[in-house]
């Protein structure tokens, strides 16, 4: 981690150099096959713009230009007037010679090696990719790698770009901690990113629940608060899900045994759907008799109930114990739900 921190300083440095300096991007792969085209390209927006281009000869390809502060950029290799790429490249236009290669042998992923951003960037890759391999590695040490990178270098680039890409990835408190370490001129980017962390924590075990309320399947408004507060229910999982997410549709026969064994003995189920297409919602909830309580206004992530519950992936759940009003549990998957509420109902 040390190394990594003198990177890093040295990382910030060039990012507040305001004089134009020079940068090559270059590639040389038997998958960059001639005929091909290399476009250097940025994001605006949605949108793509190719901001240099050049054909493949000689299985290479080199861009020269000049940049006052780095940016991020795509390398990407395809037949000129394809819409898809056909392989790319995610890299830090910064001064210096830039090297588009191959990350590791066994993957498609090319990155970018030689300057200080693409380095440090290259190298997280490098870690990230043996961790994948490795049958023990849980998702707590992914997030480790992630948290450790993202802190060491919040003042660059490249931790920075980090933080938004894997956010999601880190605990509310940890989200927290990086954004407070960017600088102040660029906190205004990650505003949002840290209103919903603070909004995660207030959702966290321990916290009293949050009321919310949706449409039912047959357009009448149920509210959490009246299925909490029904006094037949000890423990209500307030469960975002979709139809269209696989996940979520793994989860389902651990969901529909859980309620099938405890629902008569105060267990109840609280579904918010993310779904778009109420077709889809419905018939999700008939063909996997999903007979428990469901709420949505389909409009997909557009929706105040994720909002409350900071929810930014699915599936997501929040155990409730109703005689408190607080939550208690959160992230049961699988044969641990079922666990719980045994423990709980037992």
């Amino acid at each position: 981690m040390k190394k990594i921190f003198i990177i890093a300083m040295t990382a910030a440095a060039m990012i507040s150099c305001g004089s134009a300096s020079k940068y090559t991007i270059t590639g040389t792969s038997e998958e960059f096959a001639d005929g091909k085209w290399a476009f250097l390209t940025i994001e605006e927006g949605r949108e793509l713009k190719n901001i240099d281009s050049m054909a493949i000869t000689g299985n290479s390809f080199k861009f020269v230009g000049e940049v006052e502060n780095p940016y991020s950029a795509y390398v990407i290799i395809k037949d000129a007037e394809a819409d898809r790429p056909e392989l790319y490249a995610e890299i830090y236009v910064e001064p210096g010679t830039i090297e588009v290669k191959k990350l590791d042998p066994e993957y498609q992923a090319y990155s970018a090696v030689g300057t200080p951003l693409n380095d440090l960037t290259s190298e997280m890759n490098a870690k990230m990719a043996e961790l994948m391999k490795d049958e023990n590695a849980s998702n707590e040490d992914i997030m480790k790698l992630y948290a450790d990178f993202i802190m060491a270098n919040a003042a660059n680039l490249a931790g920075q770009n980090m933080l938004k890409q894997n956010y999601y990835m880190l605990a509310p408190q940890q989200v927290l901690d990086a954004v407070a370490a960017i600088p102040a001129e660029k906190q205004e980017e990650f505003a949002d990113m840290k209103n919903a962390a603070e909004q995660a924590l207030k959702v966290e075990p321990g916290n009293a629940y949050i009321d919310i309320v949706e449409p039912t399947p047959d357009g009448k408004e149920l509210s959490l608060k009246s299925v909490v507060e029904n006094k037949k229910n000890k423990y209500v999982l307030l469960d975002f899900w979709a139809s269209w997410c696989g996940p979520c549709m793994a989860e389902v026969p651990y969901l529909v045994e859980t309620y099938k064994n405890y629902n008569k003995k105060g267990f109840e189920i609280f579904g918010v759907s993310f779904d778009r297409n109420r077709d889809a919602w419905l018939k999700a909830i008939k063909d996997k008799e999903l007979n428990w309580l469901h709420v949505s206004n389909v409009k997909y992530w557009d929706t105040p109930s994720r909002h409350a519950y900071a929810v930014n992936s699915i599936p997501a759940n929040f155990l409730i114990d109703c005689s408190t009003g607080k939550i208690i549990a959160k992230g049961l998957r699988g044969e641990e739900l079922q666990k719980k509420i045994a423990e709980l109902l037992k």
